[in-house]
């Protein structure tokens, strides 16, 4: 069994309500998404605690893909708590393509795109390497932080690892499905940096003046996205289309 050592959390509570203590409370240091974060499905935006499994989530290189499995749970934060790996990532509006702050779980992982990187002291294989959140602390704006003392996280699975968009733009990584899922071929390639080349790379990062780095403008469009491409109507061979201008019929 799980030992709980230390506990931390977020959550906005409505004014008119009291909460005295989480019913449930888990170590902070993890992943997943903060409820109110909106995911990019086949359907638009979505608050990331509407999701359920079946539904199908826009990912960054297999189209669509249907979630597997969806868990909550509650975290709490306690007030003395200061310790940056163990808070929340803030991201603040406008500093990606996100109109409002967005929170970041300090370990979920964030696929950045290395080709937008100057080429350095470090050479990845792959070009979209994983970090964790609580290492983006500092670049770009972005900072660890408390707003308030608990708060509920969804974590989603797929049948294979993906990355998937969230608001901002921001490409979150999402594992396999751990129960009931099958094991496919991966058809992309997502690794967590090691430590040896983290420095590295964060440097890098911090030092970019490119966004898409961090996020995906494509990614952060408002307009649900057709699973298929639409293409323009031919009309019947020899049949006009409605209101085209044109020659009128032949009196008979």
């Amino acid at each position: 069994m799980l030992k709980v050592q230390s506990v931390l959390g977020y959550s906005v509570v409505p004014g008119n309500e009291r909460h005295d203590s989480p019913p449930v409370s888990l170590n902070a240091r993890r992943g997943g998404f903060i409820h109110g974060t909106k995911v990019a499905t086949d359907r638009g935006w979505k608050p990331v605690e509407r999701l359920q499994a079946g539904d199908l989530v826009r990912t960054l290189d297999n189209g669509f893909r249907e979630v597997c499995r969806v868990s909550t749970d509650r975290i709490s934060v306690p007030a003395n708590e200061n310790r940056t790996e163990n808070l929340p990532v803030r991201v603040p509006s406008n500093t990606l393509y996100n109109g409002r702050s967005v929170w970041l779980m300090p370990e979920q992982g964030v696929a950045l795109d290395n080709t937008k990187l100057s080429r350095g002291p470090i050479t990845l294989p792959i070009s979209m390497p994983v970090v964790p959140a609580r290492l983006l602390n500092g670049t770009f704006r972005l900072t660890s932080g408390t707003p308030a003392s608990f708060f509920d996280v969804c974590s989603l699975f797929f049948e294979q690892d993906e990355v998937i968009y969230i608001e901002g733009g921001l490409r979150a990584y999402c594992p396999a499905g751990r129960f009931g899922t099958r094991n496919l071929p991966q058809t992309a390639s997502y690794e967590l940096v090691d430590a040896e080349q983290t420095a590295d790379l964060i440097n890098l990062v911090a030092h970019s003046r490119d966004i898409a780095v961090l996020a995906n403008s494509l990614g952060a469009l408002p307009a649900p996205i057709m699973q298929n491409p639409i293409f323009p109507a031919r009309p019947v061979r020899g049949a006009r289309r409605p209101g085209r201008p044109g020659r009128p019929a032949p009196l008979i």
